[in-house]
């Protein structure tokens, strides 16, 4: 109570509305009261009924309080007090809301006060607040719990919103209940065909927890969104991501081919080979021609992948008529080059002849000549051309 009287010290003659809120509507269900309930006398009465019916009853609590509060301040402040109870519905909601700002508004034609306190058995929802205080000022809010348990109906109210978010949100609702389900699945197939042991177990939980932990569950979502959108994007836009999967798809293929070229080498030049675990020396003297055989297997599918990003981006660029089309050409040339160079480190890896060296360093000096001519003629006569057409079009 001394939390209120320093409010309404200021307060001169005003009129101070006591405004007890049942949003279940306990004191209308269990004692008969129709509410709004207005005046000391009744709502002591009400609040007696309602103790009698039910006496763990938190609301009747408030609104003994309330009558409390109203005898100490009708004779502390200068102004005219009142006293009201108002009541939703039982399971809230619209109607709910609605029969409170309906008795609500009663109230106020009956004592039209200045300013309220309100007093409740617990939080209010935001939905209650809004309808208070558009309508009246609000000085003090009391939420009144019995001594024992003073944060029980706060945690239980916090506990039924966590599970309706647990239940009724997928962000939440397929961690919470998605995963362990899936598991719980899962688990039961094994089970029925006899296949569970703890190392299956282990490895189990272990991916459930590294997709969740790297966010692959939310990468493949994302991912599958994205394709099930390429129908309806810009040309353009399906073209590029026509090129990225095709790029990549390339890579792909070209590790897989390097592979093969491997064992394709071992098998030709190396029958009797042992395994590594055995030999680890035979393997490592031999990593030289093992790691050409991969270059020459898988060079020319990844030059690929790379030429066609370039090419797009090249026409991108040409499409925007954007001075970048020099980076773009250039760099299909570098891309030419490093694929003769890198066929040419691979030949020398497996056979070890000079002649590769030879070739390699000339394709060098030819590389670095022909890159330097490529960007001095599109830096003197490309990009002039590009500004030209694009100002002709602006004109």
């Amino acid at each position: 109570m001394d939390r209120v009287r320093p409010q309404l010290e200021g307060s001169g003659g005003s009129r101070t509305l006591i405004l007890v809120v049942d949003e279940d509507d306990d004191i209308g269900r269990k004692t008969g009261w129709k509410t709004p309930i207005l005046g000391r006398d009744k709502n002591f009465l009400a609040a007696k009924d309602l103790l009698l019916s039910d006496p763990e009853e938190a609301d009747a609590n408030a609104m003994f309080a309330a009558v409390k509060l109203y005898d100490e301040l009708s004779k502390s402040l200068d102004g005219p007090c009142e006293l009201a109870t108002v009541a939703g519905k039982p399971g809230g909601g619209l109607d709910s809301d609605r029969k409170l700002a309906q008795e609500i508004d009663e109230v106020l034609s009956e004592f039209p006060a200045d300013q309220c306190i309100v007093i409740t058995d617990g939080p209010l929802t935001d939905s209650v607040n809004a309808i208070i205080t558009s309508r009246v000022k609000v000085l003090s809010v009391r939420k009144l719990v019995v001594k024992q348990s003073p944060s029980i109906e706060t945690t239980w109210i916090l506990l039924g919103k966590y599970l309706r978010t647990a239940l009724f949100e997928f962000e939440y609702s397929r961690v919470i209940l998605g995963i362990p389900g899936a598991l719980a699945i899962i688990i039961g197939l094994l089970l029925q065909y006899n296949l569970l042991s703890p190392p299956i177990l282990l490895v189990l939980f272990g991916a459930v927890l590294a997709v969740r932990g790297f966010g692959i569950d939310t990468a493949v979502v994302s991912f599958f969104r994205r394709v099930w959108t390429i129908p309806y994007r810009p040309a353009l836009t399906q073209l590029r991501i026509y090129v990225g999967f095709s790029s990549a798809l390339l890579m792909v293929a070209a590790i897989f081919a390097g592979i093969n070229g491997i064992t394709a080498f071992v098998s030709a030049n190396f029958p009797n080979a042992p395994p590594f675990p055995e030999d680890p020396a035979f393997w490592i003297q031999r990593a030289g021609p093992l790691a050409g055989a991969f270059l020459l297997s898988s060079v020319d599918l990844v030059i690929v992948a790379a030429s066609i990003s370039l090419a797009y981006d090249l026409f991108y660029q040409l499409y925007l008529r954007s001075v970048r089309v020099v980076r773009s050409a250039q760099a299909i040339a570098l891309a030419i080059f490093l694929w003769a160079l890198f066929r040419s480190l691979g030949s020398y890896l497996v056979r070890g002849e000079e002649i590769y060296l030879t070739q390699m360093v000339l394709i060098a000096v030819m590389g670095v000549a022909s890159l330097a001519t490529i960007y001095v003629l599109l830096l003197s006569v490309g990009l002039p051309v590009l500004r030209l057409r694009s100002r002709g079009e602006a004109e």
